[in-house]
């Protein structure tokens, strides 16, 4: 994952954001304001731009450990991750209810919850070696995706009443699982 193209680290942000915007369009279906839609941007991308950090730090230090078999590890994170979004976005959507989900614990929770696969790619980055600088690009490309995809699943949920947003993390696990297998191959 350190030699990422720009197509693959844009997928790879995408990919992250689908859950965002999934998150967004249900938490978004019914009227909302601009303060909303922003409280709601400016937390998924910086829980987005932070869990890969995390995850980074945690890989970094096992890379010595783990480097003779690190594409086959990164496979298997990225699958994982891929799988736990496809069968996310095969679930039926919950019955929603009235309450603000865009603020207080609630926008803590979604925000950390949507962000756990961003913090399993972060570790994929530490146990390939990424050193630090190089980790930047990454972090920031992920949390501007992410705070991008709030924005636009928050304004398609106004039109289309959240009737696709789940369906969309289906796209994202096959884009991770599609970057997880060609790794595994260009080792």
């Amino acid at each position: 994952m350190g030699d990422l193209t720009v197509f693959e680290l844009l997928g790879i942000a995408i990919a992250l954001a689908m859950d965002v915007f999934s998150v967004s369009m249900a938490v978004a279906s019914g009227p909302r304001s601009p303060r909303q839609s922003f409280r709601l941007s400016f937390h998924f991308g910086l829980f987005q731009g932070a869990m890969p950090v995390v995850g980074w730090i945690v890989g970094a230090s096992i890379y010595e450990r783990v480097r003779a078999f690190d594409h086959w590890l990164a496979f298997a994170l990225l699958i994982a991750v891929a799988v736990h979004m496809f069968v996310e976005g095969l679930k039926e959507e919950e019955a929603k209810s009235d309450r603000d989900r865009s603020k207080g614990w609630s926008l803590i929770a979604l925000s950390v919850a949507t962000s756990i696969d961003a913090m399993a790619v972060g570790l994929v980055f530490g146990i390939q070696g990424v050193q630090g600088p190089r980790i930047l690009i990454p972090v920031l490309v992920i949390g501007a995706a992410s705070s991008l995809m709030a924005l636009v699943g928050v304004f398609l949920a106004r039109r289309m009443k959240a009737r696709f947003g789940p369906k969309m993390e289906i796209v994202g696990a096959l884009v991770l699982a599609a970057i997880g297998t060609k790794m595994l191959f260009t080792v």
